[in-house]
């Protein structure tokens, strides 16, 4: 088998002790990678023919496309595929689109049908363009988080000075959506309150309000009510 006589030579290559790591590891990625998903579709093949046992004639090849059958064999395969999960990481384990490609693979099935459906489709005008921008924000912090694992993901994800700077890069002519008000404020809280860090007393009320700080901190396409009230007010009413 040519496949065989490939992965041995690319197995061998993978541990030989004179390559480069980087180079060895790469190998060694690639050869699991191609070994996974034979063993993938193998296991969608045998879970149909294991379905189908018994049949006969016409009516094993009408087994074999039967939808119900293939979407039963596919969502095993992704249960496999998920195995040890456990969380929220089993939920996106299960959407992930390059495990549902390897299970479906070339079989039809509804499951099997990438979802072209846009959250922000019939909706028009200011709304339309506040779900645009809400969910640009979303893909803009998928990236922004991307290699990130376990709590560190969440952690990410919760960061109000990452989040702000996604709905800043977003911005949009409309109100902007709540979750990008909420980090927004708390990121020019934090920001402020780091600047004024060890101030007491009358001197942190000061602080807080002074033009200076509050423009090293509201940066950014996006305003906050505390940015634009302390901006409002004259500068004789701020500083002492």
């Amino acid at each position: 088998d040519p496949r065989r006589h490939w992965l041995k030579l690319l197995l061998s290559f993978s541990l030989a002790p004179s390559q480069p790591f980087a180079m060895a590891f790469t190998a060694r990625v690639f050869v699991l990678s191609l070994l996974v998903a034979g063993s993938i579709a193998k296991t969608v093949s045998d879970c149909i023919e294991q379905q189908c046992r018994g049949c006969g004639g016409e009516q094993c090849q009408l087994c074999r496309e039967d939808v119900k059958t293939i979407e039963r064999c596919v969502s095993t395969c992704i249960d496999v595929s998920c195995k040890g999960c456990g969380g929220e990481a089993c939920q996106l384990c299960r959407e992930d689109a390059t495990i549902k490609q390897s299970c479906c693979g070339s079989y039809e099935a509804p499951m099997c049908k990438a979802s072209s459906k846009d959250p922000c489709e019939g909706v028009y005008g200011a709304e339309g363009l506040q779900c645009v921008w809400e969910e640009s924000v979303k893909t803009c912090m998928e990236k922004s988080c991307q290699g990130c694992g376990g709590e560190q993901c969440q952690l990410c994800r919760q960061d109000a000075k990452r989040v702000a700077t996604c709905c800043d890069d977003h911005w949009h002519s409309v109100e902007p959506p709540q979750s990008c008000k909420d980090a927004k404020a708390k990121a020019v809280s934090d920001c402020v309150e780091g600047k004024c860090k060890g101030c007491g007393g009358e001197q942190c009320q000061l602080c807080r309000e002074d033009p200076k700080v509050l423009d090293q901190c509201c940066t950014g396409a996006m305003r906050t009510p505390q940015c634009e009230k302390t901006r409002a007010l004259p500068v004789s009413e701020i500083l002492p």
